[in-house]
């Protein structure tokens, strides 16, 4: 059940938790709105919602009655340039609503957007569910809210487009289209929303649709607030939180054994993904004291002593079940067969992929495993990418993009496609580079220029494995012996003559980095650094590719003897820790690795605490 208790503990930004109904029913309980509802009971009163819209107008406003509490308002139709904001404003006033939603599918730009302002000086939340859409041009009004929320494929984009017959010529319409262009960049940024959103949009043809992923909306700015603002934000301003009945409070209707068994092995494998701590901390609980492993009556630690070796040798692995593989009978104990496609590497970037069947015995009383067993079906020889965890998810995402409505089904597509873009991230695969549209991007390994919206649909709170690179695998051709040779700063160097100072004092204490080089490291502010590598064979300095705003705590590990540079940083825009790996080869930077490590506590630790 939930409660008002309940919401006020969860301290994760709305724009991090799975949008479920329960997400919404907390939007709703701290504006005020509503002591507590399901997602059937929102949708039969949208469709008996009573109209209060000018009848001129394309845009009209339905209240959202809610027994005890102030109405949700409903905008619904397209937006046009006949219609009045100001009349949103009247009906906050009349009905003191705190909350908006939306079903539509776009209309007039300009119009949204006054739309979307008129909602932000109401100090409105806004949020949707997938059965209603908010497509093209309403999401400009979308991300008005203050607070604002959506599910996975119901806030839609792609490119604006003329109105039929409006007879534009190509010159006036190119300088339109300029025009719109800067006004919603604008827009975005007035709103908080990453103009990047509109790069996006731009890559999705006016007659076609992209349905925004939980991770994009988040990642956007599309999604944003916390639960406690909001709470303080109406106790600041004297807004009551209404009780909640008991009346209102429903029981989720209890799993059945087969759901439980399907949860858990999806459970297992997600865990047999996550570095080896978290992978063997699952096992320890996973299995019964005495297991029938592989026909052998086999004692709990034993086949955990297993599971940790297979780790060690194997620490980056990613496995996924195949749903429709999956095959469940329950009596006594369950049985679950099925399928599960794999991709691991072990030290020397040695790659295993393919696919084995599994069987295990579940006793759903105690949550163990009892027996197990299985075989490989397949294998994938020479394998370089986790080409099966990426057709797995084209197939989910194709799945999720298309499917309709609020449907459990496209709901559970959507899961398990976020699912496995988290695990292709955490071995080192993203989805899309820099500057990249939406055609053209596609899963690769990760490297500097990879997208930092990587993973549509990936868990934000996925860490990848690390795996530690040997500083003597990257050997340094010669040490330096000599006078140290000083840039020219006013001349061939004159562009790092702001930091003469320190670059001069820095190879005065001689070589620290691969051989010949002094490394120097500065600040800018708090939390905010640079560096510049110095030759003191050539007395040229050059710059390093991380650094500023953009990687703030930055942090680096080198050493004179080895070419070998590990980088460690935070960003604020995608709001995680990352730990790079370079090779300064030939006075050139060569990016090696790239991982998420975790979120912005990671980048408080040394790198040396982070590899352990």
């Amino acid at each position: 059940m939930l409660s008002q208790t309940h919401c006020l503990q969860s301290e994760m930004p709305l724009s991090v938790l799975r949008v479920t109904v329960d997400t919404i029913t907390c939007i709703l309980l701290f504006v005020g709105l509503v002591p507590m509802f399901l997602r059937q009971s929102v949708l039969a009163i949208f469709a008996s919602a009573t109209l209060f819209g000018a009848a001129r107008a394309d845009m009209t406003i339905q209240r959202i009655p809610i027994e005890n509490a102030t109405p949700v308002l409903l905008l619904k139709g397209e937006f046009s340039q006949s219609d009045d904001p100001q009349q949103l404003s009247r009906e906050v006033a009349a009905s003191g609503a705190k909350a908006v939603t939306f079903d539509s599918n776009g209309g007039n730009i300009l119009a949204a957007m006054a739309y979307g302002r008129m909602i932000r000086s109401l100090g409105l939340a806004t949020f949707q569910l997938r059965a209603s859409q908010c497509a093209s041009a309403c999401t400009l009004a979308f991300v008005g809210g203050v607070i604002r929320q959506a599910e996975p494929g119901a806030i839609g984009v792609h490119q604006s487009s003329f109105a039929p017959g409006t007879g534009l010529d190509g010159p006036t319409a190119v300088a339109a289209v300029q025009t719109m262009t800067a006004q919603i960049m604008s827009y975005f940024t007035e709103m908080g929303v990453d103009p990047k959103l509109l790069q996006l949009s731009l890559s999705v043809p006016s007659d076609d649709m992209r349905y925004l992923t939980a991770s994009e909306m988040q990642s956007f700015g599309v999604t944003f607030g916390n639960l406690n603002d909001m709470a303080g934000r109406l106790a600041a301003a004297g807004a009551a939180v209404p009780a909640v009945p008991s009346s209102a409070m429903q029981e989720p209707a209890a799993q059945t054994n087969e759901q439980k068994a399907r949860a858990f092995i999806s459970a297992y494998y997600d865990a047999w993904s996550q570095g080896n701590a978290g992978a063997v901390s699952f096992m320890e609980k996973a299995y019964g004291d005495t297991v029938d492993f592989y026909g052998k009556a086999t004692p709990k630690a034993e086949v955990v002593t297993a599971k940790r070796d297979f780790a060690t040798r194997w620490p980056i692995r990613a496995y996924s079940e195949r749903p429709q593989s999956l095959r469940v009978d329950c009596s006594i104990t369950c049985r679950i067969e099925g399928s599960v496609d794999w991709y691991a590497k072990r030290t020397g970037d040695r790659i295993s992929s393919g696919t084995a069947e599994f069987s295990f015995g579940w006793d759903q009383k105690t949550g163990t495993i009892v027996s197990e067993s299985g075989k490989v079906s397949e294998t994938d020889k020479g394998a370089s990418a986790p080409v099966r965890l990426i057709s797995q998810w084209q197939e989910q995402n194709g799945a999720c993009r298309g499917g309709s409505g609020d449907s459990p089904d496209a709901l559970a597509t959507c899961d398990r496609r976020e699912r496995i873009a988290a695990k292709l991230q955490s071995v080192g695969w993203c989805f899309g580079r820099a500057g990249e549209y939406g055609y053209q991007m596609d899963w690769h390994a990760c490297d500097v220029s990879s997208s930092q919206q990587a993973a549509a649909g990936a868990n934000p709170s996925a860490v990848s494995s690390v795996v530690r690179k040997n500083p003597a695998d990257f050997p340094i051709s010669s040490r330096f012996a000599g006078k140290t040779m000083l840039p020219d700063f006013k001349g061939r160097d004159r562009q790092f003559n702001s930091f003469r100072t320190r670059i001069r004092d820095g190879m005065h204490q001689g070589p620290n980095f691969a051989g010949h080089y002094t490394l120097i490291q500065i600040g800018c502010g708090t939390g905010c650094s640079f560096a510049i590598v110095a030759d003191n064979k050539t007395g040229r300095p050059a710059g390093f590719p991380r650094g500023g705003e953009a990687n703030m705590y930055l942090a680096l590990d080198y050493s004179l003897e080895s070419r070998l540079l590990a980088a460690q940083w935070f960003s604020y825009d995608a709001g995680r820790c990352f730990l790079e790996y370079f090779d300064f080869d030939r006075d050139e930077w060569k990016p090696l690795t790239k991982a998420d490590i975790g979120n912005n506590d990671t980048c408080y630790k040394t790198i040396e605490e982070n590899l352990r």
